[in-house]
């Protein structure tokens, strides 16, 4: 996607219950930041002590379960990190809001702080409700094409970089291969992203580190349908690319070169010698050159051959 997201675009993570997409959104909230960006996690179903203790852990390197055990270090840590990072500001929100809280909290945050925000995440689209209109909560359409709409509409006033989830239904459940026929809901937040992801892990992935997400749709390049493999840190939540794993790159180098060896190598030398320039250079549009062939005849052993044939149908 041209290396990555761009401002005024809806981006969307989807994924099965328990799939991780929380996690992708907060991992994509660190990296922000890290960045150097102002960024801001909004989150309708995760409590704020939960997100900040996956977050501590991800910006620290320390396991979740010693978050609790080792406050000094990650207050030390964190108070290192803050000199060359952005703000990172995590919020809960009660589900069924509409885009209008998200505004005022954003607004209220930049005052207070008086930094302008660059980056929202919001966890996530299906539990928000539409501002605009009164819609029944069983008009799934309905709902999520005002909601997607209205939250896009807001990336581009604020030339915002925003990401948020959404669910996959039930018959994705063993599927290997998503398509838009996958999305829980309204299909109509498929047509108002500009790009679609999908997450997909089993247990054995999860067991082994790993994650692979699948290009669904995407405006900004010829990708959809592509995958790409992820390292997932089980202690630290870390969500990183497999290329910067170690073993991955041993691994990597170990295959080239195998590959490499058993490439048939194959050598041309020229049956002539040196060419007047006084090198080995072979000129491709000449051939080899063809030897004369010697041949010696013998007259009287012809004719006495040919008298024999003759005799022989004589009789």
């Amino acid at each position: 996607m041209f290396g990555g997201f761009n401002r005024g675009e809806l981006n969307i993570f989807a994924g099965g219950s328990g799939a991780g997409k929380s996690l992708f959104l907060q991992n994509l909230a660190v990296n922000w930041s890290l960045a150097g960006l102002n960024t801001v996690y909004i989150s309708f179903e995760l409590s704020e002590v939960l997100a900040a203790m996956r977050i501590d852990a991800m910006t620290t390197n320390i396991p979740t379960k010693n978050v609790m055990k080792s406050m000094d270090d990650v207050e030390m840590k964190v108070k290192m990190l803050k000199k060359k990072s952005g703000n990172l500001q995590l919020k809960y929100l009660p589900s069924g809001s509409t885009i209008l809280d998200v505004k005022t909290y954003i607004k209220e945050l930049e005052l207070r702080n008086k930094k302008k925000i660059d980056c929202v995440l919001i966890d996530y689209l299906d539990l928000m409700m539409p501002k605009s209109k009164r819609v029944s909560p069983a008009d799934l359409f309905i709902k999520d094409k005002y909601v997607s709409e209205e939250l896009r509409n807001f990336a581009v006033e604020s030339q915002m970089l925003l990401a948020t989830a959404s669910q996959l239904n039930r018959a994705s459940v063993e599927e290997i291969e998503f398509d838009h026929s996958h999305i829980a809901g309204g299909l109509s937040k498929i047509q108002t992203a500009d790009n679609v992801i999908g997450i997909f892990t089993s247990r054995a992935m999860r067991e082994r580190g790993r994650y692979q997400i699948q290009f669904m749709k995407t405006r900004s390049s010829s990708g959809v349908g592509q995958k790409i493999d992820l390292e997932f840190d089980i202690d630290t939540l870390r969500i990183r690319d497999l290329a910067d794993d170690p073993e991955y790159k041993q691994f990597d180098k170990q295959r080239s070169s195998i590959y490499d060896s058993l490439k048939q190598k194959s050598k041309v030398t020229p049956n002539t010698p040196k060419d007047a320039r006084g090198d080995d250079t072979i000129d491709p549009t000449k051939g080899d050159e063809v030897g004369k062939v010697k041949a010696t005849v013998e007259g009287g052993k012809l004719r006495q051959l040919l008298n024999e044939l003759h005799s022989d149908e004589e009789q």
